[in-house]
């Protein structure tokens, strides 16, 4: 009995430190001197600027020119905002520190869509993968995994900024015996990826950090990902400021990967994929069944290869009122499981994810 309490605490420990996968997109706060209109309006422009980045995974989102409009009139896109005391301190003017507030904004969700669709900006969903980050040092003290709590607060704060599900580690004992300094080091990928199995990432970084003699600190990071593995460097008098750039790093190449293109959801575009079409009779038998239906406008032909149909199209309802149509009439089939593992951290019915149905002959 002792021993499975133990094992449900350790569960429930590992459970705690899950990220939440899916972000708030549309929220975002900030710290103000006081709760003045000016000092709101300047915070809500700041916000919006996070905002903008985090859902479109563009550092330069603000440099848009559609942007650079909108953040003059910020305010215009809150939907709610709260004021909250904190422990941080501003400086005044005069370069004297003061308590400083930190404001809470909320965005409209429909302003915010038509602002990135005016920008051309990418749109990258709120549901994504979570990255696990080991974190080891060389220095004159020799190696070493760090666990210290401060450098993974501001490894976490960075993260939730740009929208990137961070998990860090336990470092407990199970931690330390599975994991020694020396294989993170060496970048050992399978001893990595069974010592990181507990926590159940979707991504895996390794973060290693030199100690340089001209008081200079190099950083280096390695992704161990199902989609492909990235890797980067850079140099810097501090170790923030390379935490930042790896950060900025692994969430643009997550957002290459995940963001959907400007145009690529417009409303009334549904995407299908069916398989087993063998012949262009079949094809044609299908196109002209999806023509007839009264919810369809128009069906286009986006790709027709190995006996696989890809369609788009141009419809009067929203993806689940399709699949139920679908599903009525009972001719096309749905597959049930995707053969993409991104999958889920896309939209269903886009030209990446689309719905995917097999012809009852």
């Amino acid at each position: 009995m002792t021993r499975l309490i133990i094992l449900l605490l350790l569960a429930t420990l590992v459970q705690g430190v899950q990220a939440e996968r899916v972000v708030d997109l549309y929220s975002a706060d900030t710290l103000v001197r006081t709760q003045s209109v000016t000092q709101r309006a300047a915070a809500a422009k700041r916000a919006l600027s996070e905002v903008l980045v985090r859902i479109s995974g563009e550092a330069d989102a603000a440099e848009r020119p559609a942007v650079r409009q909108a953040l003059a009139r910020a305010e215009s896109f809150v939907y709610e905002y709260s004021y909250h005391s904190t422990e941080s301190t501003l400086e005044d003017p005069s370069g004297v520190p003061v308590p400083a507030s930190r404001v809470s904004f909320r965005y409209s969700p429909v302003l915010v869509d038509e602002l990135l669709r005016e920008a051309e900006l990418p749109f990258w969903p709120a549901n994504r993968p979570a990255v696990l980050v080991w974190v080891v040092s060389n220095s004159a003290e020799g190696l070493s995994t760090s666990s210290d709590e401060a450098m993974y607060n501001r490894l976490r704060e960075q993260a939730a900024r740009r929208g990137l599900p961070l998990i860090t580690p336990l470092f407990d004992l199970e931690d330390f015996l599975a994991l020694s300094s020396e294989a993170l080091w060496e970048l050992d990928k399978a001893t990595i990826q069974e010592a990181s199995e507990r926590y159940r990432p979707d991504a895996i970084v390794v973060l290693r950090f030199s100690e340089l003699s001209s008081s200079q600190w190099r950083a280096d990071w390695q992704l161990l990902h199902s989609e492909g593995n990235l890797s980067g460097d850079a140099q810097a008098p501090e170790r923030a400021e390379l935490e930042a750039t790896a950060l900025a790093s692994l969430t643009q190449h997550f957002a290459q990967l995940y963001a959907i293109s400007p145009g690529e959801t417009a409303a009334g575009k549904i995407a299908l994929l069916i398989n087993d079409v063998n012949d262009f009779a079949t094809y044609k038998t299908i196109e002209l069944y999806l023509q007839k239906m009264a919810l369809v406008r128009r069906v286009e032909l986006l790709r027709l290869t190995d006996n696989r149909l890809l369609l788009m199209l141009h419809a009067e309802v929203d993806t689940s009122r399709l699949e139920n149509a679908l599903a009525r009439d009972g001719r096309l089939l749905p597959e049930e499981t995707s053969s993409l593992p991104q999958s889920r951290y896309l939209p269903r019915g886009i030209v990446a994810n689309p719905l995917r149905y097999q012809w009852r002959r």
